[in-house]
């Protein structure tokens, strides 16, 4: 097929192109559809692994509906070591926690509470994580530690908890004048219909402090 001198000129403008810029057009065709290929297959690795984390987690809602305690805290170690990234590892250490606590065993459950904090990927299950060891450490006497715990950055919708927490620890510390600032905080930061607000206000006003 014959071509006139335009045709002709655009072929030849298209064949010096791909001679020079071939392999890098090929190449970054090639690499578009590995990243696509690349998304979708991570994200089928991670429904895999939520599914999976997910089985695991029924068991221990089984476990815990049974009373069988110390399996239900030995159940939540795989779901940990092997799908730390599903939001169902955190869910599991917590569970954890609170049944190594109720059997008094606060070594553990302050073992699982840290993993939470370290590990968790919302910041909601870390602020609970730390508002329970804060109370273990209130429990332990240990009320430097509550308070560094409970002045670490957190989740906004947990100040009124936190700052309840802080006058705990400020009262059993001793030091009622900052405890009753922190539950007057407390109580700033806490809806009017929340259950916890008349408990706040009793320890406030035991302290000899107002609304």
């Amino acid at each position: 097929m014959a071509f006139d001198l335009q045709e002709q000129e655009q072929i030849d403008a298209l064949k010096a192109f791909w001679q020079r810029w071939g392999t890098t057009v090929t190449a970054v065709i090639v690499a578009a559809l590995l990243g696509v290929t690349g998304v979708q297959g991570w994200r089928w690795y991670q429904q895999r692994q939520a599914e999976s984390a997910a089985a695991l987690y029924s068991q221990m809602e089984a476990l815990a509906a049974k009373g069988d305690t110390a399996k239900l805290v030995a159940a939540a170690e795989p779901i940990k070591q092997d799908y730390p990234r599903t939001a169902y590892a955190s869910r599991a250490a917590l569970a954890a926690a609170r049944a190594a606590y109720e059997t008094g065993d606060a070594k553990t459950a302050r073992a699982q509470l840290g993993w939470v904090v370290e590990h968790a990927s919302e910041d909601s299950l870390k602020a609970v994580a730390r508002l329970r060891l804060a109370t273990l450490a209130i429990d332990a006497k240990q009320y430097d530690e509550a308070l560094a715990l409970l002045t670490t950055e957190h989740d906004p919708a947990f100040a009124g908890l936190f700052l309840d927490a802080k006058g705990d620890a400020l009262s059993a510390k001793g030091d009622s004048a900052a405890a009753r600032s922190a539950y007057r905080d407390a109580l700033a930061k806490t809806p009017a219909d929340a259950a916890n607000r008349p408990y706040l206000q009793i320890k406030l006003d035991a302290l000899g402090g107002e609304s």
